[in-house]
């Protein structure tokens, strides 16, 4: 299982835990997320993505313009916050 330990010390970025999205001007998007990650660059992010596919922690991504449903207003996993493209 992966620790947020292990994954600030692998991913540069910002690290939020049990907040709302739209404290991070997430447009349209009411949810209270376990963990909120914001990736330094390209390269945290693919990091970030390979890190949480390999633990199998649930996650999404969402940039600040996005809209997503999520059932119960809950997302229990880790919400990657960024505008940066694939």
């Amino acid at each position: 299982m992966l620790r947020l330990d292990e994954l600030r010390s692998a991913i540069q970025g910002e690290f939020f835990l049990q907040e709302e999205l739209k404290k991070h001007d997430v447009k349209k998007v009411d949810v209270l997320a376990d963990i909120i990650i914001k990736p330094a660059g390209k390269k945290d992010l693919v990091k970030l993505l390979a890190l949480l596919q390999q633990s199998g922690f649930p996650h999404l991504i969402i940039n600040s313009k996005g809209r997503v449903v999520f059932p119960e207003k809950r997302f229990q996993g880790a919400v990657i916050v960024t505008d940066l493209h694939l």
